[in-house]
């Protein structure tokens, strides 16, 4: 939330400033720009990639926008790291280093399939 106020702010000073100062707002906003960059990108995506590879990267970015965490998944990390942290407070916390280093193979996180996707 801090990150996002802080953003606000930035762009609020930068853009007030610029206003204030008998700047014309209009010369920051470029849509014909945005279009000839965008289209240009795009493009040589298109391009330089098969189309299979398109279609790829078109299912990945809209699954940008969703999100694969829900209350189980969190609900599994917060187990897990109870369990590391249990057992480093055991054990020591040499004694975790194998299980964080190679978590594929460790008894923890094999409980905990989700967190290893």
């Amino acid at each position: 939330m801090a990150k996002i106020i802080g953003i606000i702010v930035v762009i609020a000073s930068v853009l007030g400033g610029y206003v204030l100062s008998h700047g014309k707002i209009m010369a920051l906003f470029q849509p014909y720009e945005v279009l000839i960059i965008g289209g240009a990108a795009l493009g040589a995506f298109l391009q330089a990639n098969p189309g299979y590879m398109f279609m790829h990267v078109f299912k990945k970015s809209l699954k940008m926008f969703g999100t694969r965490f829900t209350h189980a998944y969190y609900l599994e990390v917060l187990g897990l790291v109870y369990e590391i942290l249990n057992k480093s407070r055991r054990e020591g916390m040499m004694a975790i280093e194998g299980d964080i280093e190679d978590a594929a193979s460790s008894p923890i996180f094999a409980k905990y399939p989700g967190v290893l996707k």
